[in-house]
């Protein structure tokens, strides 16, 4: 009997390689690439390569743009909880509103340079992005035929970073920054078009079968309280980075030339969900992680000591290959632990996280970006140390589950 399985076991992983090998983009998949480039890469991310260039022209302090930021990840924060919680549900007539809304606010940033102004802006962009975001990536099982496929989807993330840096570089030496994000709007809208009629499964599911955290064994609290604690902290470096990136490496490359550095991120970032995805099917989700988790770290640490061109190439290179790695993969884990809850759960605190990061950085760190990457980097370590003990925690239970 037990030869048998390990053949099965044997033809079904290299089944899995050839899957992963053979990677084809169908139309289908390709509407939920789109969606998500315009939810994050666009939608969310347009701001990075830009706040030099809106700095410069507006006379903006420290404090006023991570303000503006942390209203955008406030905004996606609402945004989520209303769709986990069922206040919203998901629908494909709200998808396509949140996609014109996500569009229209783009090009409505440019409208005025004043601070309130783009705080409002970018909050209602944050609750229409994020409602983008949960309606492709709840569906995706819908349309996920292939090993590969829920990899393709995630890379629009990075195809999005890619298309926004690729518009900063390209004219914010030529054109002011309003018509950058004029131009961003008209990409976001034709994106949108691709993106329009991805599947969305309206099945409303009823107060019996919502999950709920108590429906949990309390074998896997443990685990997701650990992998909670982390994902925080997860959520406060990374967008740390993800949001002055790009000013780091303005005193280098000069205000547009900088925007190469998250070009090289979009790079890095759009074939990483596959790369991560194969990496744990191969290894196994906890050392998928831990080597994910240890590049970011890393990439952290080189940025704080980041004065020349190669040490910031570094640095966006192993940002951009592992913030979606470690994502994906911490919500694998919380799975596993077994609770029903753990995505909605660890979503949440991710996004408090996000709001976190950017308010300590306006209220102590906003006139010194060293010390912000510092921040970042600090946040980034005690994430992954909370978070590979959750995950070593629930592989351990598993495999008494499976004893």
């Amino acid at each position: 009997m037990g030869k048998p399985e390990g053949d099965a076991h044997s033809a079904m992983t290299e089944a899995t390689h050839r899957d992963v090998l053979s990677v084809k983009v169908t139309p289908l998949v390709a509407r939920g690439t789109a969606g998500l480039a315009v939810a994050m890469g666009l939608g969310r991310f347009f701001y990075t390569p830009i706040l030099p260039l809106m700095v410069g022209s507006l006379g903006w302090s420290g404090q006023s743009s991570a303000w503006i930021a942390t209203s955008n990840y406030a905004g996606y924060l609402a945004g989520s909880l209303a769709a986990s919680r069922g206040w919203v549900p998901i629908s494909r007539r709200l998808y396509r509103a949140a996609l014109v809304l996500t569009t229209m606010l783009l090009a409505a940033v440019a409208f005025s340079g004043s601070p309130w102004w783009q705080i409002a802006v970018r909050f209602l962009a944050g609750v229409s992005s994020s409602l983008v975001f949960v309606s492709v990536t709840q569906n995706i099982p819908v349309v996920k035929r292939r090993t590969h496929d829920g990899g393709i989807i995630y890379a629009g993330v990075g195809l999005g970073i890619l298309i926004s840096g690729g518009i900063v570089l390209m004219g914010g030496s030529v054109i002011s920054w309003r018509a950058l994000w004029l131009i961003c709007a008209a990409v976001s809208a034709a994106l949108s078009l691709l993106a329009w009629n991805w599947p969305i499964r309206e099945d409303r599911p009823d107060s019996s079968t919502r999950p709920r955290s108590d429906q949990g064994h309390e074998s896997s609290l443990e685990p997701l309280r650990w992998l909670t604690a982390g994902y925080l902290f997860q959520g406060a470096g990374y967008i740390i980075i993800g949001t002055y990136l790009v000013v780091l490496a303005q005193p280098v490359f000069g205000q547009t030339a900088a925007a190469s550095t998250w070009l090289v991120a979009g790079c890095a970032t759009a074939p990483s969900p596959l790369f991560w995805s194969y990496a744990a099917n191969r290894v196994g989700t906890f050392k998928a992680l831990a080597g994910c988790y240890f590049l970011q770290v890393t990439g952290a640490v080189v940025s704080v000591f980041s004065s020349g061109p190669g040490l910031l190439f570094v640095s966006a290179t192993l940002f951009g290959a592992t913030f979606m790695g470690v994502t994906m993969l911490t919500i694998e884990a919380g799975l596993k632990a077994g609770s029903p809850a753990a995505a909605a759960s660890l979503t949440t605190w991710y996004s408090l996280g996000q709001i976190m990061g950017p308010a300590v950085i306006a209220v102590v760190f906003s006139n010194s970006t060293t010390l912000s990457f510092a921040v970042a980097a600090g946040s980034l370590i005690v994430g992954m140390f909370f978070t590979l003990r959750g995950a070593h925690l629930t592989v351990a239970g598993t495999g008494r589950k499976q004893g």
